[in-house]
């Protein structure tokens, strides 16, 4: 508990240093999975991971991912069979 309570700080001061994170202007196609057809999910998935190949919060992001064990969502780049 106490990784991903660090985790997750380092995330958030990450997020606030940088003003925001680029995720949280389009957060549904963080969540693929959420879409019923096939072709949104894809389009969803192409458009985040594109999304986070330019964030600057991509190492603090996937570290929170792993240490909490996202189960769900696409993080820093990420799906989570790729996690």
């Amino acid at each position: 508990m106490g990784n991903q309570r660090h985790s997750y700080s380092e995330l958030g001061r990450a997020i606030e240093a940088n003003g925001g994170a680029p995720c949280d202007n389009i957060p549904e196609v963080f969540f693929p999975e959420d879409f019923p057809d096939k072709q949104t999910r894809e389009y969803a998935t192409k458009v985040a991971k594109a999304i986070c190949s330019q964030c600057p919060l991509k190492l603090e992001c996937f570290a929170y991912a792993i240490e909490s064990q996202q189960t769900y969502g696409i993080w820093a780049g990420t799906l989570p069979s790729e996690r």
